[in-house]
């Protein structure tokens, strides 16, 4: 039984390399995908993580965090708090600031400044043991390449000033992230923040994990102003913050892998039928129908697993050149892209998924191997399918019952919740599945009728005929095609709605004629426009209107990040409340007349009330929108992110625009007119959405090669009757266009399936996935342009997969085709 197995594993696999290679390199695609995000998306979480912490994992099991960004703590309070501690555990001072250095190509680069007590920090350098002096900073290895020094010193902009390090200062230390390190006194000097603090690290000397249990360290600090956040609930904070984004493109890969499988399922169906003679021949000779099953399975295991270590390692190489790269409007690119560790679980889970899937695709086919007798060895071809008219009738009331129980579960509102909409989207899927596959005769009827009055091609009639003959097989093909075109115009279509909200947005929100911000800092989001510039605009009286504009994306409210937006109210709007955005409000239930507990430095807990909610597309957890002067009263504050700017005499617009421009050339800030304005803001939504430009690119590859793929069997499996063909005076362009017009089918039914897929699935993602994961209530935009390029597109296609195929009939020589010894 062994040798039976080997013989018809690696005899299939070495006589059809062709099939082999088609199979392998669908499963390799669709789990690279799923791999790849993974990765990316644990890296975001964990750079998350490891700036809130300062990138201090080792030991750490909580810290005190100050209600403001940084606070004073005088010595007695600090070593009382240490006093009561157990002996295991130690505090750990620390000061976070935010700085940047100029790379080679005058870009900035943005990067946490640590402070900390260089007598108890530990770095990990493979350099520690040969330093003979003490080293006076210390830089991440990643920070370092990526700065790529060239000269003997490096330059650091922080608080206002630039720090210049000599080489020889500097020890790289080894970890993950992009960071520097140096000694907490001197960065409070250099900042002028004596014996303040961003944050007091708890670390465990031992692993006597059991003194921990019995204290309870949020009791700890008398300073009302400090409180204890442990470790777990720093990891649960980043988690829920970018939870959203990692579940969307969990779903997302989860369908191109998805796609990748009906392609392989595709596969195994020509498997079957090309060796269907030889499982008759089998239990001829007295094997069993459950021997069958398990040579068909057995190969899906083999080839599942081998796609699947392979897709694992290309998933990986795509993770660390950053494809498929995830990120929001509170992760750094830059820091991500430093990460090169990951969970060895996400491997297993490529694997996992891509033997599930190769078993679940051949499972269909193993069981009609299963079923098969040994008369069809006598059968030279296939049968179509003639299903009775009411066995058609009841396919017809599933399918459309299928795309109705979808539409309504898909549609349903529960915040934070998008288990309806996935289940909504299956449904559907299966629904359009299973049209698919009871639409071919039916169409092939049709054409048929239309046939008769009019003479069209023998080659047109003979290709549709063959598609019929095959129903199962090309009704795969047709749905592989379907949902990688619905991917891409339902994709589209959240993109073309998000944009359309976002401009909408942009114009209600701004109504300026110029901002003013610093550029350096932009892509960090760190504020950097001096807040002196207010009273010089404002005292230049050449402007109506100046406000200052201030975000905050890690505003910690309830133990939740939201951002905070800072700007002037309207006369009409009480500036001793804030708003809400109405996806807060959704998701959070913090809504118009509710009270919001904020800490704040100057005045310690304050209620703030809610006076309305207002739509914002900023960020997907929610913003919180407070006034200028309230925030002053509350929070320090030195710079501004921005200062919108409105002209108020059009005549004096030159001498206005000048002043803007001698202070922006002053302080290196650059302004922006409100179209500029628009383009940066669409910019930072393309960067978080250019990942799904990635995913609709590898679904439509996987489609069109599963397309290449169904034609590229059937020359293969009907290698004889095209002989035969030939062989009876069918010439070459007759033999194309048989192979073209059986592609243009295929591609065309399922392209026009995949579009109105979408147009179901596209409400359904917005309306109802959407709208229960960020709470946007988006202005629906549906691709329409796309539709008029799909014409050019289809033939293009068809002609480009057809030629492959056609090269192994034109090679091909009818005698040995016909030879049947």
């Amino acid at each position: 039984m062994i040798h039976l197995y080997l013989y018809f594993i690696f005899g299939y696999l070495k006589n059809n390399l062709s099939k082999v290679f088609f199979n392998l390199v669908s499963i390799i695609l669709g789990i690279a995908l799923f791999v790849s995000t993974q990765i990316n998306g644990w890296k975001a979480e964990k750079s998350l993580v490891d700036q809130t912490i300062g990138f201090n994992s080792q030991n750490l099991i909580g810290r005190y965090v100050p209600n403001s960004t940084q606070d004073e703590v005088d010595t007695n309070t600090f070593y009382s708090m240490d006093a009561i501690l157990p002996e295991a555990f130690h505090l750990e001072p620390e000061l976070f600031i935010k700085g940047y250095t100029i790379l080679e190509d005058n870009q900035s680069l943005s990067l946490p400044i640590i402070g900390r007590d260089l007598i108890t920090f530990s770095p990990h350098s493979n350099n520690q043991n040969k330093q003979k002096i003490f080293q006076k900073y210390f830089i991440s290895k990643s920070l370092l390449q990526k700065t790529k020094i060239t000269n003997a010193r490096i330059s650091i902009h922080l608080c206002n000033q630039i720090l210049t390090i000599n080489l020889d200062e500097i020890l790289p230390i080894e970890g993950d992230g992009l960071f520097f390190v140096t000694d907490i006194e001197r960065l409070q000097s250099i900042c002028g923040l004596k014996n303040t603090y961003s944050a007091i690290n708890i670390i465990n000397d031992n692993s006597l994990k059991n003194v921990f249990s019995n204290v309870n360290l949020s009791q700890l600090p008398r300073n009302q102003n400090w409180k204890y956040e442990s470790i777990n609930e720093i990891k649960e904070r980043a988690g829920v913050a970018l939870g959203s984004l990692k579940i969307n493109l969990t779903i997302i890969s989860l369908v191109s892998v998805l796609i990748s499988f009906f392609m392989v399922s595709n596969i195994y169906t020509g498997i079957f039928l090309s060796r269907k003679i030889e499982f008759g021949i089998l239990l001829s000779i007295g094997g069993t129908r459950l021997n069958n099953f398990l040579l068909f399975m057995t190969l899906a295991l083999l080839l599942g697993l081998v796609g699947g270590i392979i897709g694992t390692f290309l998933g990986i190489t795509l993770a660390n050149f950053n494809f498929f790269q995830t990120s929001n409007t509170i992760t750094d690119s830059t820091q991500i892209e430093s990460y090169r560790e990951f969970p060895i679980m996400i491997l297993f889970y490529g694997i996992f998924l891509s033997i599930a899937g190769s078993i679940l695709s051949a499972l269909f086919n193993a069981i009609k191997a299963y079923n098969i007798f040994p008369i069809e060895m006598l059968k030279d071809r296939n049968e179509p399918t003639r299903n009775p008219n009411n066995n058609f009738q009841v396919k017809w009331i599933i399918s459309f019952l299928f795309i109705f129980t979808g539409i309504i579960i898909g549609c349903l509102k529960i915040q934070k919740q998008i288990l309806p909409g996935l289940i909504g989207v299956s449904f559907v899927i299966l629904g359009f599945i299973l049209i698919n596959y009871v639409s071919i005769p039916i169409i092939v009827k049709g054409i048929s009728k239309f046939s008769d009055k009019f003479n069209l091609s023998p080659s047109f009639i003979l290709a549709i005929k063959e598609i019929e003959m095959e129903s199962w097989k090309n009704g795969l093909t047709i749905s592989t095609v379907m949902l990688a075109t619905s991917l891409v115009f339902t994709l589209s279509s959240l993109t073309l709605s998000y944009e359309s909200s976002l401009k909408r947005w942009i114009h209600e929100e701004n109504q300026s004629d110029f901002s003013l911000i610093n550029e350096k800092k932009l892509n960090s989001g760190e504020p950097g426009v001096p807040i002196n510039l207010l009273d010089k605009l404002k005292n230049a009286n050449l402007f109506s209107d100046v406000e200052p504009f201030f975000i905050n994306s890690k505003f910690i409210v309830n133990g939740n990040y939201f951002t905070l937006h800072v700007l002037k109210f309207r006369e009409n709007e009480n500036k001793d409340e804030i708003f809400v955005s109405k996806n807060l409000c959704y998701l959070e239930k913090i809504c118009k007349g509710d009270l919001l507990k904020i800490s704040t430095p100057y005045k310690g807990d304050v209620n703030l009330r809610v006076q309305n909610e207002k739509e914002n597309f900023f960020s997907e957890r929610g913003t919180i929108i407070m006034d200028y002067s309230l925030y002053k009263s509350l929070f320090p504050i030195q710079e501004l992110n921005s200062i919108r700017i409105t002209i108020s005499n059009l005549s004096k617009k030159d001498e206005a625009v000048k002043t803007i421009e001698e202070l922006a050339i002053k302080n290196e800030l650059i302004y922006l007119d409100q179209k500029k304005l628009e383009d940066l803001y669409l910019m930072g939504m393309n960067r978080v959405f250019s990942v799904l430009d990635s995913l609709k690119l590898t679904a439509i590859l996987i489609s069109l090669l599963s397309l290449a793929t169904s034609i590229f069997y059937y020359v293969k499996e009907k290698s004889r009757i095209l002989a035969g063909l030939k062989a009876i005076g069918m010439n070459f362009l007759q033999i194309f266009l048989l192979l073209f017009y059986q592609t243009i089918f295929l591609l065309t039914a399922g392209i026009t399936s995949g579009i109105f897929n979408s147009l179901i699935l596209s409400p359904i993602v917005i309306f109802g996935i959407n709208q229960n994961a960020f709470g946007w209530n988006l202005i629906f935009t549906f691709p329409v342009h796309f539709v008029a390029n799909l014409p050019i597109l289809i033939l293009l296609y068809a002609t480009l997969i057809t030629i492959i195929p056609f090269y192994f009939v034109y090679r091909m020589r009818i005698s040995n085709e016909l030879n049947y010894e």
